[in-house]
């Protein structure tokens, strides 16, 4: 592919030469396609062909087809396929004529040539080590660089089950075959970095079949295994694959020499990759090293879930590395094909990147990097076919094809209002699954509308201070842009509350709308009368406190009841800024038990009262209170992706600060609040590679004047009294609920952990093989020096891939306090905060 960039100081005259060039060029290319094949005709996927001398290339399809556009003249074209003896054919391009050019490739001949060996050991270690003393050389040697990048990633399946947990298991295309494509994309992009931190991709255009306007896949970092520890994804391994030429290879691999062959004169020696120990992220597979050199030529290495991969079961990667000039060497293509099993889901895919135009010293000015690492053109998703018949370098296979056109026709299809409504009435239906645990979900899609009803058992609660509780509600969610990505909608929710044993009827209504062109804003406002928790963090939910209260008596979410009304609006402010505003008004009215009603009735047992009683031995007065917050959100060096109507953030590798002050107002409506408070928090979770994961989140605050402060507005902590964690990171796992609240001027607060991901237990002969993750950590908060409180974990995560137990140990006042079990999801936050208030 060829780009110009047309300068701004360019005269008119100069432009339209370039152009009248740029278009006769056009007039005198040739087309050269043919296909690649090994000795007994097969064809070979995404063999990498190119012309020697040029930045030029391209890779075969899945067929082994490939096709190249050249200008008149004479060239040599250079065949090239992980394990196969490269060819060289030279051609002849004539005036707008089309070219055939067949290559059959041969496995390569290895060479068993006279072998001097010390100590007795294989000659593949002397070699490895050799590269391994050059690897910093080579990996300094693209520390900049600026390359084209076609992308092509697909996904299939061979097989999948008729149901999955009760539910039909259909793909709406109207073909019953087994044998899917699931995903197809193509993208062409600009990718130039700077390391080690400054990377810049132009996405210039992307295509996804059956998503007209979509945005396909576009990676274009090539794995690079002159890197010590190469990542392969984020969710793959968190502590990344131990590289075959790593610094400390040696101390994980076991290495073959199976002989070297010849080409472009060089010696090259191909090295098979034996991991010493199963259960440590190490490769398997080959590597072939340039002799004398010690450059990596090519390598073809598997990972499996012995290497303690998640999600998939196999992951093969293959890549060719080709001369750019004497000294250096760059990918010039790299395919991976992932593959698993889930569910009777059988999942297969690959994903080709094909790199040209590489240039080791580009121009790079103030304007190459920004914030935005990745940004998608205006014109990207608009390319039509002609374009792509022209510039993508892999040619389309048969059914590739076909699944575009199939599902560009069922996309016009889809869009129908009678198609919707025939999908609205299949999808509507109501299921005893859905109605009592998951919650009944109703779309109007031809208006781009949802209604939610909330599951029955969340619906029907007990509470000792309301009786039998019936709290049903209802969302109604609108999308307003008719785009798939858009980010203007509103939701409504009338809910209401009521108790059959106090009578008391709780009506409220909660709006959201949610908008912002080039970052996340909304705006929330909500009113009427609720009955809220004393820890407006929300740590108990009705159903833990029914379940608890009727089996054993215990009341262990304490409330309160207020009319109300509150407001809230957000915005991401770019260079990783946000904020959240907002204000609430509360008439506030204490609780009573009213009721010991249970399910197991103990004498030596009773509720206690509807209020902290570790903390205070008399509930609330009525009082109002009116406050107002203004909380600020950085995380410095936040990367985003740019679309041409918003930009989404990617995170960054620095830790998050996250600032908030509050203050009640007195007088305001009759409020009898009248203090103000503040808080810092620093989160972050640092990947220490091999050795797992650590995070942390800790903080400080406390009152600035705490003149008139009631229960609600104290400082609370969340503590965990029943045996499952809501969430790790903002929740103690012993602590009582209202122990340590508080309204003192300082106060600090910390969450460690330490997450090994497999360090040291994949030495464990039981553990490892059921791939379990050691955890350990701890939690405090120290008010002053008389009255502070920690606690110490371990346990184990990963069990069954979702599931952790932690052993705890607490201590208060340096003594030990308690000690438990707590049990949590490995992945998922459970955390139950305020939806509409900061």
């Amino acid at each position: 592919m060829a780009w110009f960039i047309l300068r701004p100081n360019m005269n008119r005259s100069t432009v339209s030469i370039l152009l009248l060039l740029f278009s006769c060029q056009s007039l005198f290319a040739g087309k050269v396609s043919g296909v690649v094949t090994d000795s007994s005709g097969r064809p070979l996927p995404f063999a990498s062909v190119f012309v020697q001398g040029m930045n030029k290339g391209t890779s075969t399809n899945a067929e082994g087809r490939y096709s190249l556009t050249l200008t008149a003249g004479t060239y040599t074209l250079n065949c090239q396929y992980v394990g196969y003896a490269r060819q060289e054919k030279s051609i002849t391009i004539a005036q707008q004529s089309d070219l055939t050019v067949d290559f059959r490739l041969h496995v390569q001949e290895l060479t068993l040539g006279e072998v001097v060996l010390g100590k007795g050991e294989d000659p593949a270690y002397e070699i490895i080590r050799q590269s391994i003393l050059k690897r910093k050389y080579y990996l300094a040697q693209l520390d900049r660089y600026r390359c084209e990048v076609y992308t092509k990633g697909q996904m299939r399946l061979r097989g999948f089950p008729k149901k999955v947990m009760g539910q039909k298991v259909d793909f709406e295309d109207g073909d019953t075959s087994k044998r899917k494509m699931l995903y197809l994309s193509e993208t062409v992009s600009v990718y130039t970095v700077d390391k080690p931190n400054k990377i810049k991709l132009e996405v210039i255009s992307s295509k996804v079949s059956g998503q007209t306007g979509g945005y396909g896949l576009a990676a274009p970092e090539f794995l690079s295994f002159y890197e010590n520890n190469v990542r392969v994804g984020d969710g793959l391994n968190p502590r990344g694959f131990i590289s075959p030429v790593a610094e400390n290879a040696l101390n994980y691999y076991k290495y073959k020499w199976e002989g070297s062959y010849i080409e472009d004169g060089r010696e090259i020696n191909h090295i098979k990759v034996i991991p010493r120990r199963k259960f440590e992220p190490l490769f398997s597979g080959y590597i072939d090293i340039v002799e004398d050199e010690w450059r990596i030529h090519s390598v073809k290495l598997l990972l499996t879930r012995s290497a303690q991969m998640e999600i998939l079961d196999t992951l093969r990667v293959e890549q060719l590395y080709r001369a750019h000039d004497k000294d250096r060497w760059f990918v010039s293509s790299q395919v991976i094909y992932p593959a698993t099993k889930i569910l009777g889901f059988d999942v297969y895919g690959s994903f080709v990147n094909v790199y040209s135009g590489f240039d080791p010293e580009p121009v790079i000015d103030k304007k190459t990097f920004s914030s935005t690492v990745v940004k998608y053109t205006d014109s990207a998703n608009k390319r039509d076919e002609a374009y792509w018949e022209k510039n993508r370098p892999v040619a389309l296979l048969a059914d590739e094809v076909r699944d575009y056109q199939k599902k560009d026709s069922l996309e016009q299809v889809r869009k129908s209002p009678r198609y919707k409504d025939s999908i609205d009435r299949k999808n509507n239906k109501i299921t005893p699954v859905n109605l009592l645990l998951l919650g009944q979900t109703f779309s109007i899609s031809k208006k781009r509308q949802t209604i939610s009803l909330a599951p029955v058992l969340e619906m029907v609660n007990f509470h000792p201070a309301e009786g039998l509780v019936l709290n049903p509600s209802v969302t109604l969610f609108k999308r307003l842009d008719t785009i798939p990505m858009g980010r203007r909608s509103y939701s409504i929710t009338p809910e209401f509350r009521y108790g059959f044993l106090n009578r008391h009827f709780n009506p409220m209504l909660s709006f959201r709308y949610n908008y912002g062109k080039k970052y996340n804003q909304s705006f929330s406002l909500s009113g009427g009368r609720k009955v809220f928790q004393f820890n407006p963090d929300l740590p108990v939910s009705d159903r833990d406190n029914t379940f608890n209260s009727l089996i054993y008596e215990r009341n262990i979410r304490k409330t309160y009841e207020a009319a109300f009304i509150r407001g809230s609006y957000r915005s991401g402010l770019g260079s990783g800024f946000s904020i959240v505003t907002g204000f609430q008004y509360q008439d506030r009215k204490p609780l009573e038990n009213r009721t010991d009603y249970t399910w197991r009735k103990d004498e030596q047992r009773m509720y206690s009262p509807n209020y902290p009683n570790e903390l205070v031995t008399a509930n609330i007065v009525p009082h109002q209170s009116f406050i107002v917050l203004l909380g600020i959100n950085w995380q410095p060096g936040t990367r985003y992706v740019e679309y041409p109507d918003r930009k989404v953030s990617l995170g960054s590798r620095y830790p998050n600060f996250s600032f908030q002050y509050t203050r009640g107002i007195k007088n305001i409506l009759g409020s009898d609040a009248d203090f103000s408070k503040w808080k810092l928090y620093v989160t972050d979770n640092l990947n220490l590679k091999l050795k797992g994961q650590f995070r942390y989140r800790v903080g400080m605050g406390g009152f600035l004047n705490n003149r008139s402060v009631e229960l609600p507005d104290y400082q609370h902590f969340n503590g965990t009294i029943t045996r499952f964690m809501p969430e790790y990171q903002r929740s103690f796992m012993l602590l009582p609920q209202y122990l340590f609240s508080n309204k003192d001027k300082f106060y600090a607060e910390s969450h460690l952990e330490y997450n090994l991901k497999g360090f040291l237990t994949n030495k464990l002969p039981l553990i490892r093989k059921l791939n379990l993750y050691l955890v350990t950590g701890a939690n405090g908060i120290y008010l002053n020096n008389h009255k502070y409180y920690y606690e110490v974990f371990a346990g184990f995560d990963n069990i069954f891939k979702q599931i952790r137990v932690d052993f705890v140990q607490s201590y208060q006042n340096g003594k030990p306090f308690q000690q438990g079990i707590r049990i949590g999801l490995s992945k998922l936050n459970l955390s139950r905060g305020r939806e509409d208030w900061p």
